[in-house]
């Protein structure tokens, strides 16, 4: 599963997996984008692809996704934790509101899939989850790169808390 899966390293990720003849499952907010994305790797690479539209904002959105990721059958091996935007502004000139959407995308939304999916990747003794996270997670960027720092050292506590388990966890940190 990939979320924000229509553009940038989250189609890249689709497009790799399926190319590997991995069928993948993607998140994004835009249903057309995702439904075109999909047909494409569809068409490429002759693989199933499932989507979901969903906004990894909105309570609802994270509770569609949260219940797929759950069902035991068709489990989820990989999860890519990807959806993120970024704040133009500075901290005190943005609305409060749009902070705190930004604190929900990149903290907790990962941290409820996470704790979704983990449970049955334990059962089976294998999965990894991919967190992306930024180069701005190890420079003082304001609420961007402490939510990133959060992301890098979650994933580390992770990795080691669950790796000898079978579930690796990595953050990624682009730029």
């Amino acid at each position: 599963m990939i979320t924000d899966a229509t553009e940038g390293l989250g189609a890249e990720f689709a497009r790799q997996l399926a190319a590997a003849k991995y069928d993948p499952a993607l998140v994004a907010r835009d249903a057309e984008r995702l439904w075109a994305l999909a047909e494409r790797l569809q068409d490429e690479y002759g693989v199933r692809v499932e989507t979901i539209a969903a906004d990894l904002v909105a309570e609802e959105g994270i509770a569609v996704v949260t219940d797929r990721i759950s069902r035991t059958a068709d489990p989820i091996s990989l999860l890519v934790n990807n959806a993120g935007f970024g704040l133009i502004k500075s901290f005190e000139r943005n609305p409060v509101q749009s902070e705190s959407d930004h604190l929900q995308l990149h903290v907790r939304t990962p941290m409820l899939l996470m704790h979704a999916v983990l449970p049955g990747m334990l059962e089976r003794g294998a999965g990894r989850i991919i967190n992306v996270a930024s180069v701005a997670a190890f420079l003082p960027r304001a609420s961007y790169g402490a939510a990133k720092a959060w992301t890098v050292s979650f994933s580390r506590w992770a990795n080691l808390h669950y790796g000898a388990r079978g579930v690796k966890v990595l953050a990624l940190c682009p730029g």
